[in-house]
């Protein structure tokens, strides 16, 4: 995940939580964490598709404990995000936060462009049972253009790492 705020890429204490869960001896490209737990990262580029694939077939196979669903709307300088979590099974009952990114899509590096920057990124803890369910509105400011932004809603299991559940929506 790319942090970039305010045009350069910095750290929020937020952040730096969060960087610190994914901090292996190294990590080399091509990179990619499912659900927060199963790190893949495959040298053979030939081999490099379909590990990917085997990776992505088995977090769609896992039920999930949450049904989310997110409305973004947004002007020049204002957004907000509908978000909806309905649990779908009984939660375990460690450190569970949702957290909301609101993203840019096709930002320009020096080598190549990014997506998925995030240019915000907020946190809430989760204290559902089932069959609970949390309704709420999230009003922001932002200076991106909004035909670029993306907003993310996931549920992470903070004990386990694990990412229970998660949805986007362009704005």
């Amino acid at each position: 995940m790319i942090i970039a705020y305010n045009g350069s890429f910095t750290s929020p204490e937020i952040d730096t939580t969060r960087k610190k869960l994914y901090e292996p001896p190294y990590m080399a490209y091509p990179t990619v964490v499912f659900d927060g737990t199963d790190v893949f990262f495959e040298p053979n580029q030939s081999a490099y598709s379909s590990s990917f694939n085997q990776h992505i077939m088995a977090a769609k196979s896992v039920t999930p404990f949450f049904n989310l669903s997110l409305i973004a709307t947004a002007t020049v300088n204002t957004g907000n995000l509908q978000m909806k979590i309905i649990t779908a099974d009984t939660i375990p009952s460690d450190s569970i936060l949702a957290f909301i990114a609101i993203c840019e899509d096709s930002v320009s590096g020096s080598a190549k462009d990014f997506n998925y920057v995030v240019r915000q990124l907020q946190a809430f803890p989760v204290a559902l049972t089932y069959p609970d369910s949390l309704d709420t509105i999230i009003n922001f400011t932002h200076a991106i253009p909004v035909d670029k932004m993306t907003g993310v809603l996931f549920v992470q299991n903070m004990n386990t790492k694990k990412v229970l559940q998660a949805i986007k929506s362009k704005f």
